[in-house]
Formats: C-alpha cells, sequence, structure tokens
C-alpha cells in the first residue's frame, strides 16, 4: 500500500493571542519608539518557557527572568533597559495570563509570629505609575555634599550585581555589595565638593568611584540617595492585606516570587 505525503500540519489553533498592557512606567523613559506610547504586547508561557524555570539557580536567577519575559513580549525592546518596576510589573502580569492571578506563598505572621501559607492575589495589588520626570536626575548627598546624576535602576543593573560572571566587582579591585553595586551602577556622574569641583563620570571614571568614593560615603549618605530613587518608583509597590489564620489579626503583604508564582497553584 503506498501512502501520500501528510499534508503540513496546520498548528494555528495553537496560536496564543496577545494582550495589550500598558507599563507603569508609561514609556516616559524610553527613547525606543516601539514602547514609547508606554504600551507593550505578551502571550502567555508556553511549555518552552517552563523548562527554562527549571533551570534557576542562584547565579542566574535575573537572567532567567529576563528571558521568560524576552520570549513573550511582541515588541523587539531589549528586556535589560526595562526597569525593575516595568519588569516585574511585566513578570506579574505575563503570570496572571498563564496560570491566574492568585498563588500562595509562606510567610511570617508579623503580629503572632506563625509560619503561614497566604494567598497573593495579583488583582488586589494597586498600580503605581511614574511621574513626569526626566534622566538624570540630581541631588546632592548631605553629608559629604557631592553632587550626583542617576537614573533609575534597570534590569541589566541587577543582572550585573548579583550574577557571579559580573558581580566579581574585584575586576575593578573592590569588595562592595552586590546592592552599592547595583547604585554605583546607576550613578553617571557625581561632582565632587573640592576646590577643583572634579566631575566623575561612570564612562570614564567607574573604577575610580567604585574603589575611592563609594566605600567611603557614610551611611547617611545613601540612604539619602535610596529615598530619592524611591519618590520614583512604579509598579506594584503598595501592599496588599492579608488575615493571619491563627491571630486573625491583618497584616500587609507585598507580591513575592514564591515556588508556586512560576508554577498552576494546586
Amino acid at each position: 500500500m503506498i501512502r501520500l505525503p501528510k499534508k503540513e500540519l496546520d498548528l494555528s489553533f495553537l496560536n496564543q493571542g496577545s494582550e495589550e498592557i500598558e507599563l507603569p512606567s508609561r514609556g516616559i523613559l524610553y527613547k525606543s519608539k516601539e514602547i514609547k506610547n508606554g504600551k507593550v504586547h505578551v502571550r502567555p508561557w508556553l511549555t518552552a518557557e517552563e523548562k527554562l524555570i527549571d533551570k534557576f539557580s542562584r547565579g542566574n536567577f535575573y537572567n532567567i527572568l529576563k528571558r521568560l519575559v524576552q520570549n513573550v513580549l511582541e515588541e523587539k525592546f531589549p528586556v535589560e533597559e526595562l526597569t525593575i518596576g516595568d519588569f516585574f510589573y511585566l513578570l506579574y502580569w505575563i503570570r496572571g495570563l498563564s496560570y491566574g492571578s492568585k498563588y500562595k506563598t509562606e510567610t511570617d505572621c508579623p503580629n503572632c509570629g506563625a509560619r503561614i501559607k497566604a494567598t497573593i492575589d495579583l488583582t488586589k495589588f494597586e498600580v503605581t505609575y511614574l511621574p513626569e520626570c526626566v534622566e538624570p536626575m540630581s541631588m546632592v548627598l548631605p553629608k559629604s555634599q557631592i553632587e550626583v546624576k542617576f537614573r533609575l535602576v534597570r534590569l541589566k543593573d541587577l543582572i550585573e550585581a548579583t550574577e557571579k560572571s559580573h558581580s566579581e566587582t574585584l575586576k575593578y579591585g573592590s569588595v562592595i555589595s552586590p546592592d552599592i553595586y547595583k547604585l554605583a551602577r546607576c550613578v553617571i556622574e557625581m561632582i565632587l565638593p573640592n576646590e577643583e569641583k572634579t566631575i566623575l563620570t561612570q564612562e570614564e571614571d567607574f573604577a575610580t568611584m567604585l574603589n575611592l568614593i563609594w566605600p567611603k560615603l557614610p551611611a547617611i549618605d545613601i540612604l539619602a540617595l535610596r529615598e530619592e530613587m524611591a519618590k520614583y518608583d512604579h509598579g506594584y509597590v503598595k501592599s496588599s492585606t492579608s488575615q493571619c489564620p491563627e491571630c486573625e489579626n491583618y497584616f500587609e503583604q507585598m507580591a513575592v516570587l514564591s515556588f508556586e508564582f512560576f508554577r498552576p497553584s494546586s
């Protein structure tokens, strides 16, 4: 019996529709025409993305998260250039499209200390939008009187500061923490309060700033810089309210990345 070749399979029924999402930054910080209007389109995760989830490790956590978003984003925009507010907002949205808006996480009740399983419902979180602003922002550090010009944290800063291949700041001769390294990457210029008013730029003087300035900055200056940057927080930055089943008191619950976030809730 002669078998005729099968027609090319029509798998169009497997195509996933995309959903339009407005970014919390509204795109005001991006120069790319693709997302300058502040709107992007994403689809749910497929089995191919679930294989990525199985590859999580301490050394590649943010890189895997980046791929989980990049794979489903229609716009040809490098995800690592997103602000962390936009990035995590997209990540949570994609989770909702893929598995639903609810998932469980374990936490300690701040009232009675009981270890409880809390259900996070992403639809309960209010979206904070970025106020009108232009990068770089600037401020004078209160103790050292250094004037700094800075931008907001991008995903690429988290990746570089935390992943082993990038966070070995010994290549710059420094041993500062990944968190301070991330801040250092966001400061694009320092104007020193010396007689010469020396200007240090990240492009030309990053190693100098990392080695000579950042390790000696007063703690109050670091705090002031964090607080100034926090004025531009956007995305899911406000807590939701949960109730402890043990003491029945209510407590503030942030959206977190638990194991069940990356799997369908049971």
